[in-house]
């Protein structure tokens, strides 16, 4: 289904104030119960959450995306043996017009996360988090309502993604959840029962890299998130990200970024943006 578009037609809501933010939650933990205030979108990028709703359990997977309403009453579950790391966009509307109701009443839970959504959260986090920033500044409120809109035209497309590789995107999972240990082809081959050829066809099809570009790709933008949001070593962070050595982090981060770690540490301190 093609997505549609609005740029002819007025933004269906406006914002009056955005957030954004970060945090990683140990095994077991839980939030909640707690009444949404926000229209929240809720990206989680490893571990898991059940999220209860009203009283009515959903599961949200890593690399998934998940739109959550004002007015409910929620409690958050997480991943009992491993880390939880999710991110969290809340936009407070202004107005939401009809069209804008309709559109947000038939939406699904949550969809998988794509490589817009990741970099939009990526841009809304550290302009948010930038000195002197402010949640009702006009152009992150903009922001916020783009990521809501793409969720929006992502949702249409999810006949589509529904018809995707389930082997494809059981590995696609297993990446985001487990990027830090040492995953091999064969390994992720042998997750999704498929060889390692086979394998490869399927993400050349789908994401048009290798699934080891692929991993490496998730490691990187992981680094670069801790490189931004924290005061951890270059060997802490590779550590946690899967890379053997620092320099190896550095050169792949050269290599994606065309910045240099400490350049884009800097950068981040400044409130600017290597992309």
């Amino acid at each position: 289904m093609a997505m549609r578009s609005w740029s002819n037609q007025s933004p269906p809501f406006y914002a009056q104030c955005v957030s954004c933010g970060s945090v990683v939650y140990p095994p077991g933990g839980t939030y909640g119960p707690r009444i949404q205030q926000y229209l929240q979108l809720v990206i989680l990028h490893t571990g898991h959450a059940e999220i209860h709703i009203d009283g009515q359990i959903h599961h949200l997977l890593p690399g998934h995306v998940a739109l959550l309403h004002p007015g409910h009453q929620e409690e958050f579950i997480f991943c009992k043996e491993a880390e939880t790391w999710h991110r969290w966009i809340d936009v407070l509307p202004q107005s939401i017009s009809n069209r804008g109701e309709q559109m947000l009443d038939h939406l699904p839970f949550a969809i998988p996360l794509s490589d817009a959504m990741n970099q939009l959260t990526d841009l809304l986090y550290a302009l948010s988090h930038s000195p002197g920033a402010n949640k009702k500044d006009a152009h992150i409120g903009a922001l916020g309502v783009s990521a809501l809109l793409l969720y929006i035209a992502e949702s249409q497309q999810k006949g589509a993604a529904c018809a995707t590789h389930p082997s494809f995107l059981s590995v696609k999972a297993e990446i985001h959840e487990n990027y830090a240990k040492p995953l091999t082809l064969k390994t992720l081959a042998q997750i999704a029962n498929v060889s390692p050829e086979y394998l490869i066809r399927l993400f050349r099809q789908y994401e048009q890299i290798t699934p080891m570009r692929y991993l490496w790709k998730v490691r990187v933008h992981r680094a670069v998130e801790l490189l931004r949001n924290t005061g951890l070593s270059l060997a802490e962070i590779a550590e946690q990200t899967g890379f053997q050595t620092s320099y190896h982090l550095s050169r792949l981060v050269k290599e994606h970024m065309d910045a240099t770690p400490t350049e884009i540490r800097r950068a981040s301190w400044r409130g600017t943006l290597y992309e």
